[in-house]
């Protein structure tokens, strides 16, 4: 793979290990987190791809104290961060098999022990090992544990000792939850014994004695729910100097009870921070834009970049302010747009007319309008080349309930530069060409430039890091292997466009992978997909561009459950809306829409922008949902008649698609 592609292949935080320390970007909105620094627990919440595991692996140990960090003081010692996510597998193994959950519980519990212990022993090794002058490898020796042997006569006192132990242990409780009937029960240790290795860290090197350990427990909706109760529990009566933090994606919090007869609460025991809304209040195309710049520049330091890469790395509040200000957005925005150009809708309104292809297929379409229509006029009456903006719209106009004779009249008044609907307050042009462009080259079977573009692959990521560094690692590739460049300055059109279909049927086809209920999230995503494709095929184009939906009218449990599991798996995005009751002085009512993940959008040829909402009923949307092959394929043929579309006018079966 060449070295440029490498740079930006990697787009997923376990790529990178735990030291992070050269390739993390402070995000905007860090100052406003305080992950570092709270005495009192936080739960992360984000969709995938939006950077918690990577935010993480920031704060702990292995980047904060990294090799590659010139400067630590002790004020660095005062917070120190571990990290722990259980393997998902393992976790599930806990469990049944013929034995009471209170064997489970203790296991888990023992579990967590281990490996919170021995995370902590290397954050000392890590500290250690810094640039931190104050506390060397020697001084791990001087630490004394011989209190942990009043858990177990064989734990050992010395450091290194210590160590292997934990990993002894570690491995033999494997063995033994993979042979629990054949296998010697271990000793299973309480939280104490974390609590028991903090104090005597504190208390034994003068450096640790303010310092506060905060674990940050990665993925807790894969646990099983007795093990996130014993979670909760850890986080309810968290208290200095060990905080227990989680990290989660949305609607994962559904069991808020600990182990006993009390419950967790938001502000009481817990302060929540969503990632994603905290992107949606920063702009996220710089954000993107930096990281983007990072990842080329690190591959080549000649590669002419916008901004200073060690300004990303600090939590300065005046280096924050900064890359928040006007002039550097507009500078990195710019830089961003210049490696990645988009087409203006004007220049593909102008390509229809000056392309044979789409030139042909604009004429097919109004000629299908003039016939299915029983319209007079000829095609050559309705080509506007002079107004291409214009011109694209025309078949749209021609399937409504709109005369020729005021289409022709309205054509003549732009001619003549007088005021007209193309572009006055009725603004024809607006409100259509976007969907129109789309529709002339749905079925061409050809790259389409409404998918290329910084800003475009900012909004078919929307919040999602990893969509947009696939988009543009994809992009890069296909630019390396069309035109043979060593040095890439910008990437085409076409190499952009191509990546979008590429990048948007690979992330289609990892749904599958989404939890217990993948194979259906897949199958709702096809579908949802199919009908909103179909949509965008309407002739009249009365209302293009849709792409989200709401529900009206009652929703049972189980769709209630399947829809929050799509916004969990960030299939689908969540957005309140509200509703006003009766008239002007009634209380409003929230509900929500739901927004289907736009980097899905090239797959269907659809667009990825927030326009045009549909509404549907509970019972159509459990069709959609839950309905067997042949009860969709009957929902969407009553509704392709409505919008008198034949399933032949499309080049993609996509019925047949679903049952593959």
């Amino acid at each position: 793979m060449n070295t440029v592609e490498n740079s930006i292949a990697q787009n997923r935080a376990e790529e990178f290990g735990y030291d992070l320390w050269e390739d993390f970007v402070i995000p905007p909105f860090y100052d406003n987190l305080d992950l570092l620094t709270a005495k009192k627990p936080r739960v992360v919440v984000g969709g995938r791809g939006c950077g918690k595991t990577s935010l993480l692996r920031y704060l702990c140990h292995q980047t904060q104290f990294s090799s590659k960090r010139s400067r630590i003081t002790e004020k660095d010692i005062l917070n120190i961060g571990v990290y722990w996510r259980v393997d998902t597998q393992f976790a599930k193994m806990l469990s049944k098999r013929g034995f009471e959950n209170d064997l489970w519980n203790s296991a888990f519990k023992h579990l967590a022990v281990l490996e919170i212990s021995r995370e902590i022993l290397k954050s000392l090794e890590s500290i250690a090992n810094s640039s931190f002058e104050s506390f060397e490898s020697r001084d791990l020796n001087a630490f004394d544990f011989s209190i942990l042997n009043s858990f177990r006569s064989d734990v050992p006192s010395d450091f290194t000792e210590l160590k292997k132990f934990i990993r002894r242990e570690i491995n033999y409780f494997q063995t033994w939850a993979g042979s629990i009937r054949t296998t010697q029960q271990p000793v299973f240790f309480p939280l104490e014994f974390v609590k028991e290795l903090v104090i005597e860290i504190k208390s034994q090197n003068v450096l640790f004695n303010d310092t506060d350990y905060l674990v940050y427990v990665d993925e807790y909706e894969n646990l099983l729910v007795d093990q996130q109760r014993l979670i909760n529990t850890w986080m309810k009566h968290s208290e200095m100097p060990l905080i227990f933090n989680l990290a989660m994606k949305p609607n994962s919090f559904l069991d808020k009870n600990t182990i006993g007869n009390e419950s967790i609460a938001e502000t009481h025991d817990y302060r929540e921070y969503n990632l994603e809304s905290y992107y949606e209040k920063i702009n996220f195309e710089v954000f993107a834009a930096e990281i983007l710049f990072l990842r080329l520049w690190k591959n080549d330091n000649t590669f002419k970049i916008p901004i200073l890469p060690e300004e990303l790395k600090s939590t300065e509040k005046e280096i924050l302010n900064k890359r928040k200000s006007d002039p550097y957005k507009k500078r990195v925005l710019n830089a961003a747009k210049d490696f990645l150009p988009s087409t203006s809708v004007d220049e593909m309104s102008k390509d229809v007319f000056t392309d044979g292809t789409l030139y042909n297929r604009l004429k097919d379409l109004i000629r299908k309008a003039i016939k299915n229509n029983n319209l007079k006029g000829n095609v050559e009456d309705f080509l506007i080349p002079e107004f291409p903006q214009a011109g694209v719209i025309i078949p749209a106009l021609l399937n409504r309930a709109t005369l020729t004779e005021e289409i022709l009249n309205e054509i003549e008044k732009l001619k003549s530069s007088k005021e007209n609907k193309f572009n006055g307050t009725t603004d024809w042009i607006h409100n259509n060409l976007f969907g129109c462009l789309l529709l002339i080259y749905e079925p061409l079977g050809r790259f389409c430039p409404i998918y290329s573009g910084f800003e475009a692959f900012c909004l078919m990521s929307r919040t999602n890091l990893r969509h947009f560094l696939e988009l543009c690692y994809k992009s890069i590739a296909n630019e390396l292997l069309n035109s043979n460049k060593k040095v890439l300055k910008t990437i085409s059109i076409r190499s952009q466009a191509e990546a979008s279909k590429q990048a948007s049927s690979t992330f289609l086809r990892e749904v599958k992978n989404f939890g217990n209920d993948g194979n259906k999230l897949h199958t709702f995503v096809l579908r949802i997909g199919t009908y909103f494709s179909y949509a965008h095929k309407k002739p009249t184009q009365s209302e293009p561009e849709q792409n989200h939906f709401s529900i009206r009218g009652n929703r049972s449990s189980e769709l209630n459950r399947f829809m929050d599991d799509a916004v969990k798996w960030s299939v689908l995005y969540e957005s309140r809306i509200t509703k006003q009751k009766g008239g002007e002085n009634k209380a409003e009512s929230e509900d929500f829409e739901y927004i289907l993940n736009p980097i899905y959008a090239p797959y269907f040829h659809i667009s990825y922008r927030k326009k045009r909402s549909v509404q549907f009923s509970g019972d159509e949307m459990n069709t959609i949902v839950f309905g067997d092959f042949k009860e969709f394929q009957s929902y969407m043929d009553k509704v392709l008649k409505s919008w008198k579309i034949s399933p032949a006018d499309t080049t993609i079966n996509l019925f047949t698609q679903l049952e593959s």
